[in-house]
């Protein structure tokens, strides 16, 4: 029983590999355009004739590849239509990185990835933009969901930039900043503070004004940097 259930796994596996092969190609072809919802896992299942086990690892897989991000009660949307190239944050973390090291790396993408999105986006990633921005401006949600959709407003912004190294870049370092965010979004006046930085950077994007956009970026992220530091010199022991 046990040798039959292993083959039905490998099958489903194989099966899963195929229809990630499939859509990985639709979305580098242009089929799917950056920002773009998928159908429902229901809906991809019927379209590619397999099960939806199958088509969820097929999601999982193209997902690790980067050309995907889940947006969890919300759906699926292509982030980037060229695959990862750079591997995961945990390659930089054995080195000895200070926040300003990480900031002044951070703010060199962001910085660049807002003014190009401010010239390259698109009606439906500026309607994205917004609907995050306005789900995340609710005090019903808690800080952990404000704080993953602080994660996909700078992907879509980056996303918008049209360059995948950007976003690549981009991705591989946001790892390193996700401690410091579940800390410093508890601090009072911390998250109306994000909030309406991301307001004045996604009104920049939308607009089309590149220099705000940058400059919005810029304001924004070095309030951040500042409060992290405040942060982390506060929970240091007094020396003796």
């Amino acid at each position: 029983m046990s040798s039959i259930r292993t083959i039905e796994r490998v099958q489903r596996l194989k099966l899963a590999d195929s229809v990630a092969e499939q859509l990985e190609r639709l979305i580098l072809e242009g089929q799917y355009s950056i920002g773009d919802k998928l159908p429902a896992e229901r809906a991809l299942a019927e379209e590619f004739g397999v099960g939806r086990s199958s088509m969820r690892e097929a999601l999982r897989t193209v997902e690790s590849s980067g050309l995907l991000r889940t947006d969890h009660g919300v759906g699926v949307f292509v982030v980037s239509n060229t695959k990862k190239v750079f591997g995961p944050a945990d390659m930089y973390l054995d080195e000895d990185y200070t926040v300003p090291d990480l900031f002044e790396v951070r703010l060199a993408l962001e910085r660049e990835a807002a003014g190009l999105a401010a010239k390259r986006i698109t009606g439906k990633e500026s309607s994205r933009l917004q609907d995050i921005l306005q789900r995340a401006g609710s005090p019903a949600i808690s800080d952990d969901e404000f704080i993953r959709l602080d994660g996909e407003l700078h992907r879509g912004i980056s996303g918008a930039s049209r360059n995948p190294l950007l976003l690549h870049l981009s991705e591989s370092i946001a790892p390193l900043f996700d401690t410091y965010s579940h800390r410093v979004i508890r601090l009072p006046g911390r998250r109306a503070a994000a909030h309406a930085g991301h307001t004045l950077i996604v009104e920049a994007v939308t607009a089309g004004r590149v220099r705000d956009a940058r400059t919005a970026v810029v304001n924004h992220l070095r309030e951040v940097e500042r409060d992290i530091i405040e942060f982390l010199n506060e929970k240091e022991p007094a020396k003796h």
